[in-house]
């Protein structure tokens, strides 16, 4: 379902200020903590003020004030900048942190604090569940929040949020005539407050909202609310002079009228959004309207044109890639260069070092042949010990060696150890085409909270282990875990070595596994993982990245995309973008389920499928 999620806390970075109020009047003048407190308040309320949109790199000065209103045990504001800190672990996809912030705020909750805070702490945590595909839990949420609010509190964005979020759980849950009232409330509450922005979104999920009810244009009445619902927010958008939102309606217009039969209609509408997304620079839209003119051309019979578009949209297409690609480029060049430097001066230091340590041997060499005439027996016996030791400190460096190349290649592919010990350096390299596994545990957090620390880091080691496994077996590179998610990559930095079905085969390899341990979990009654999993191939460009603690990473769009697999996919199955089903799908050992297109976040619609073994 293409409907717009709850605004509230969310969009672009803003710069934040350094505010300090006056310097207090003491005699003695302010101590540090009482300086500490004024600056704290001072950012708090600037942030306040402008309504800041927190994004990850605000994450280090919410520690800091964290830590003044906690030293002075002042709850109400923790419970604040813990929502903050929640909002900026969702902005960068951390997704269980994002949740166990948002808890621990919810606790630092007291009464005499502001409500609106608590329920704005609800919102986060509604959106995060959004992002965790927990409909249930949002519903929960939103419900209970819901449930609290006093009328007489003044207006905040968060009641508004509250109701969207309800909504789209409901929605998502296939409750649909439920979902349709509820989205009714929030354009109600929108227009009685004249907040223009909501009642758009609100109008725009109506309008996608009884495109699904109409099961893709087989009811006519449900297709005209539909387009007049889109219809309204675009008059709103117009009368904002937001260029992007009524490209957006123009482009749902267009879709709407498709599936209608109405092929010349869609086409009006896609001139209409093309102009906009000319204006706006905007390559992707202009890539999804060709593609859409495309079809509705092949639908009127115009191949000309059809093929016309379809190879613009190709065109535009390759230009957004190569776009990602240089900036990944720069990115790891950038990385390079720095790491450059860093190279250079530990090569001066080995150098001067090493002038000083000549200079030491040419002076002990000259006094050694002062006093070789009164030493010779002396010389000659510490030279047999010397050259026992010498035997001996080679034998253990040798072993330290060993060591050390098994951690290395433990830590880097073979290929790329071997370069960073020929040259110092490995240089970035880029693939045309590498497949990417994504892979991520379902309620983590809540499982987290039925074990305890070491039961938890157990149980993740004993996937992760039986996974490594799987990625032996098949060749595949394992990249990194991040907390739960693991992730892996085929056909780097050997491309003969994991192919994309070879790929393929290994998640469903790893879903095996897991539902094979959650069975055996079951049985003794104890907790389990249950776990998604999402494949997506394309161009990347892995290297080295740091210079303490380095590791082997990849970058690019296609691992987003990947990404975006896995979260848009389901418990326990395989997704696949339509470019690695396009790259297996003639495998005879493995089936396919088309999903048809599917929202993924901040991707728009893609094309997935479900995999499976082929049952003999």
């Amino acid at each position: 379902m293409n409907c717009v999620r709850s605004s509230f806390l969310r969009g672009a970075g803003v710069p934040f200020l350094f505010l300090f109020a006056a310097p207090l009047s003491l005699a003695q003048g302010p101590t540090r903590a009482q300086v500490a407190r004024a600056w704290v308040d001072s950012t708090y309320t600037s942030f306040v003020d402008q309504e800041v949109n927190f994004q990850g790199g605000t994450l280090p000065l919410l520690d800091s004030m964290l830590n003044v209103y906690r030293s002075e045990r002042d709850t109400c504001h923790m419970a604040h900048v813990g929502l903050w800190r929640s909002t900026c672990f969702d902005a960068i996809g951390q997704l269980d942190s994002a949740v166990a912030v948002a808890q621990r705020a919810q606790s630092w909750f007291r009464p005499g604090c502001d409500s609106l805070t608590l329920m704005a702490i609800a919102v986060n945590l509604g959106n995060v569940h959004q992002s965790l595909g927990e409909f249930d839990r949002v519903l929960e949420i939103s419900n209970r929040a819901l449930a609290l609010w006093n009328g007489s509190w003044p207006y905040s964005k968060a009641r508004n949020s509250l109701y969207t979020n309800r909504a789209i759980a409901m929605a998502n849950l296939g409750d649909l005539p439920a979902a349709l009232e509820a989205f009714r409330d929030v354009l109600r509450n929108a227009h009685a407050e004249r907040i223009v922005q909501v009642e758009v979104d609100a109008l725009g999920n109506l309008g996608a909202l009884f495109g699904m009810m109409s099961e893709g244009g087989k009811v006519p009445a449900f297709m005209d609310s539909s387009t007049a619902y889109t219809q309204r927010a675009l008059v709103l958008c117009k009368a904002m002079k937001d260029s992007d939102c009524a490209l957006r309606k123009y482009f749902n217009l267009a879709h709407i009228a498709k599936d209608r039969a109405k092929p010349r209609v869609a086409l009006t509408y896609l001139d209409s959004a093309h102009v906009l997304a000319e204006e706006l620079g905007d390559l992707t839209a202009s890539s999804s309207i060709a593609e859409a003119r495309s079809r509705n051309f092949f639908a009127l019979g115009e191949l000309d044109s059809a093929y016309s578009y379809l190879d613009l949209h190709l065109v535009l297409r390759d230009s957004l890639l190569n776009t990602e690609k240089v900036k990944a480029i720069a990115d790891v060049q950038e990385k390079y260069e720095s790491e450059k430097k860093a190279r250079t001066i530990k090569e001066l230091e080995v150098e001067q070092l090493g002038s000083k340590l000549k200079q030491a041997q040419l002076t002990r060499t000259r006094n050694i042949f002062l006093f070789s005439g009164i030493g010779v027996l002396l010389v000659a016996g510490g030279l047999w010990s010397r050259l026992r030791f010498t035997n001996r400190a080679r034998a253990a460096i040798q072993k330290e060696k060993d060591v050390s190349e098994g951690l290395l290649l433990n830590i880097l592919p073979e290929e790329v150890a071997a370069e960073l010990k020929a040259k110092g350096y490995a240089d970035a390299r880029e693939f045309d085409q590498a497949t990417i596994l994504f892979t991520d545990f379902k309620g983590f957090t809540a499982l987290s909270q039925l074990l305890t620390a070491a039961q938890l880091v157990a149980e993740i080691d004993h996937c992760f282990k039986a996974f490594d496994d799987v990625m032996e077996k098949y060749h595949i590179e394992k990249i990194k875990t991040i907390g739960d998610a693991y992730m892996a990559a085929g056909g780097l930095p050997d491309p003969v070595h994991g192919k994309p079905e070879d790929v393929v085969r290994a998640a469903l390899e790893m879903q095996g596994f897991m539902a094979a341990y959650a069975k055996e979990r079951k049985a003794q009654g104890r907790p389990y993982f249950e776990m998604r999993v999402g494949v997506h191939t394309g161009p990347v460009i892995a290297g080295i990245v740091g210079v303490k603690k380095f590791a082997y990473d990849i970058w690019g769009d296609t691992v987003n995309t990947a990404s975006r697999m896995e979260s848009s996919g389901e418990v326990g199955r395989v997704n696949l973008s339509n470019a690695t089903y396009e790259l297996v799908r003639g495998a005879t050992d493995l089936t396919f389920t088309p999903r048809g297109l599917v929202q993924a976040k901040g991707k728009g619609d893609m094309e997935m499928w479900f995999v499976d073994h082929r049952v003999a």
